[in-house]
């Protein structure tokens, strides 16, 4: 008696399961959770901002009032490649919008973004408990806070490269 015969219809029917158990792992939509020390912002904050259709992905972190930032690959592997500290105004701004926009209350404002649409997980913690939820990337307090943050990203960039020689200078 072989043991290891395996029935003839079994390689479509592990394809299968295996095809199921891929698409429910990968849709679980489980944020690291930051820690208490909200720090100068009074947040913790995870937003994972993906486009599908494009494979752009971003991925934004504030943790005791430091802002971590990744993109692309990094960001699809929910990992940073930087961080800086917040100003006091930066964090207000943040918590405030994340208070217009509902996002401690018992409900947020999730939602169910069209296959390919720009979709938005967040994760955020503060005093009162912790919120995690779904939402439109096009949303506007997701969209206010994502350019706001992408700024912040933007200037930090903008002054490495103020740092470079330009061309045909040489560095001393």
């Amino acid at each position: 008696m072989n043991l290891m015969r395996l029935p003839k219809n079994f390689a479509p029917k592990f394809a299968i399961i295996t095809l199921v158990a891929a698409t429910v792992l990968t849709s679980c939509n489980t944020l690291p959770t930051q820690e208490r020390n909200f720090g100068k912002c009074g947040i913790g904050l995870v937003i994972w901002l993906r486009q599908p259709k494009t494979s752009q992905y971003q991925y934004f972190t504030i943790d005791g009032g430091v802002f971590a930032y990744g993109a692309g690959v990094t960001a699809l592997n929910m990992k940073t490649f930087w961080q800086t500290d917040l100003s006091v105004e930066q964090c207000q701004t943040i918590r405030q919008c994340a208070q217009d926009g509902g996002w401690f209350s018992e409900s947020p404002p999730s939602s169910s973004p069209e296959k390919g649409d720009l979709v938005a997980d967040i994760a955020v913690n503060w005093d009162g408990g912790r919120q995690q939820f779904t939402a439109s990337g096009d949303q506007p307090s997701v969209k206010f806070l994502t350019d706001f943050l992408t700024q912040i990203s933007d200037a930090r960039f903008q002054r490495a490269l103020d740092r470079l020689p330009t061309a045909g200078e040489q560095p001393q």
